[in-house]
């Protein structure tokens, strides 16, 4: 089973659970509990069977906490979310999070780490997920390299993932990654995940429960000295919007510090809605 495990910004998985979307399909949540892929100038659906509970080892993080349990080989450093900030809304769908960064330079060493940079919203429930627009130096389940990489992403504590094809970016790059809820019918919910401006990024999720844990995430899997990191002090998470209908409520981030081994560290540098901002620091 090790071997057959894949990593996802959610972390390890086996790989029979991520499914990669094309640009003209959606993600849907059925009565069942099952997903579906569904072509969406057809409506033709294809359903994505849930795996049993003894298949799935994700253990989401937010709210319950936790992280992945990783079959792999331990590295050096410790894997998981490394440092976040966090905002919660007292679960009221959140119709709108944007956040502004700019692309690090690549690691000083790179020696096959994976780092996952990204503002993210989760919800609650049995099965509940994280919809995230993902910058990723490094390989995952999408692909990948020793490189930077933007693509959506919805990870489920269920152990299933979900993903749009990888585009390359380069350092330098200005990027925004946006979630909007595009509809709502009873207690379902749907959403929309995407890179502003750059083409077959957007994955489509819907029917899901409200997406109210908000965060701003560094994440990094096979870390073995701290030189792995973007060669950088910090990247900063800008320009940060949150919406709930038309109004800005008002936010206090909480930063978390869970690895910092590195001295990583979260500072929140305005509360700020809009124009709030997040230093994600790596040393």
């Amino acid at each position: 089973m090790a071997d057959d495990l894949v990593l996802t910004p959610g972390g390890f998985r086996s790989k029979s659970l991520v499914h990669a979307f094309e640009p003209d399909h959606g993600l849907t949540l059925l009565d069942s509990g099952d997903f579906a892929d569904v072509e969406l100038a057809t409506g033709k659906s294809a359903v994505i069977t849930k795996p049993s509970s003894a298949r799935s080892e994700f253990r989401a993080h937010g709210p319950t906490g936790a992280g992945s349990p990783s079959l792999r080989p331990t590295p050096a450093l410790p894997s998981g979310w490394q440092i976040y900030a966090w905002w919660d809304s007292d679960g009221k769908s959140i119709t709108y999070f944007g956040t502004d960064w700019v692309v690090p330079p690549a690691p000083k060493v790179s020696s096959g780490q994976t780092v996952f940079i990204f503002n993210g919203i989760q919800n609650t429930g049995a099965n509940y997920g994280i919809l995230q627009p993902v910058l990723q130096w490094g390989s995952s389940a999408a692909g990948g390299g020793a490189y930077w990489s933007v693509a959506s992403w919805y990870v489920t504590s269920g152990g299933q993932a979900f993903h749009t094809q990888l585009v390359r970016v380069n350092p330098g790059d200005k990027l925004q990654g946006v979630m909007t809820q595009t509809s709502v019918s009873g207690s379902k919910y749907d959403y929309d995940s995407a890179f502003h401006g750059i083409a077959n990024t957007t994955l489509k999720v819907s029917k899901i429960a409200p997406l109210h844990w908000a965060n701003e995430t560094l994440e990094c899997y096979g870390m073995e000295v701290c030189s792995n990191f973007p060669n950088t002090g910090d990247t900063d998470m800008s320009a940060i919007e949150i919406r709930i209908g038309s109004t800005h409520p008002k936010l206090k981030w909480t930063p978390v510090d869970a690895v910092t081994n590195c001295k990583q560290h979260t500072v929140v540098v305005n509360d700020a809605n809009p124009h709030g901002e997040i230093a994600l620091h790596y040393n």
